[in-house]
């Protein structure tokens, strides 16, 4: 349209017109389509028993972002759907699981399970703490350790306007509209060993079992035996 077409245009015809020109730069300047996150990662803990620290960072003109970590977890590890509810009740985390756990499967009969934690709104730096669990491995000959690959994590943002659709939160199974967001990772790739049994030992652990079994066998029948009815 010419400017002089525009200037004998009807008043609302001329407002529709700008909303039209000014809406695509309005969404595409929003602050939540260009993000500035920052992640730092940190495991503690020993053993089976270790803990994720993240600590997120944003600018300031995201804070009314809804964000939200995924983190797929592969079938050497696992996190405890019991302990991660109480985790949730008492408000220390927002925590999802999505699939079905298995807490007593060792590794090689265990599947992954994908996880959404969500983070609190209105905060330029958020530490979450999630607690997770290694697996058992199966024995091997000479023992050793087994390796368990920490998946690096993926930060989504709510955006109406995206093709993946995840949990809107732990409320409920509703399904809303996310987009990856790039991030600045501040660690390295997490590699973590855990203990693996020797099938060199196998014959001792036997033989041992046996014995140990029979020996309460005798003592439980002795008990009884000098036990008045």
């Amino acid at each position: 349209m010419h400017l002089k077409q525009f200037a004998l245009a009807p008043r609302p015809f001329q407002m529709l017109i700008i909303l039209l020109l000014i809406s695509p730069n309005s969404s595409k300047d929003s602050p939540c389509q260009s993000l500035n996150v920052s992640l730092t990662q940190k495991i503690d803990n020993e053993g089976f028993h270790r803990e994720l620290k993240w600590l997120l960072e944003r600018g300031p003109t995201s804070l009314q972002c809804k964000l939200a970590i995924r983190l797929d977890v592969g079938p050497e590890m696992y996190l405890n759907p019991d302990q991660i509810a109480d985790l949730n009740r008492l408000g220390h985390l927002s925590v999802l699981i999505v699939g079905d756990v298995d807490v007593e499967a060792p590794a090689h009969l265990s599947k992954g399970h994908i996880t959404y934690i969500y983070v609190p709104p209105f905060a330029e730096r958020v530490s979450l703490n999630v607690p997770f669990h290694l697996r058992y491995q199966r024995a091997q000959i000479s023992g050793g350790y087994g390796k368990v690959i920490v998946n690096k994590p993926s930060v989504l943002a709510l955006s109406p306007q995206s093709e993946i659709k995840a949990p809107c939160d732990i409320s409920n199974g509703v399904l809303c509209s996310w987009r990856n967001v790039s991030y600045q990772a501040l660690f390295d790739e997490v590699e973590l060993l855990v203990p693996v049994g020797d099938l060199d030992d196998y014959p001792l652990v036997s033989i041992v079992t046996l014995l140990l079994g029979c020996a309460g066998c005798i003592y439980t029948l002795s008990v009884l035996s000098t036990t008045p009815l």
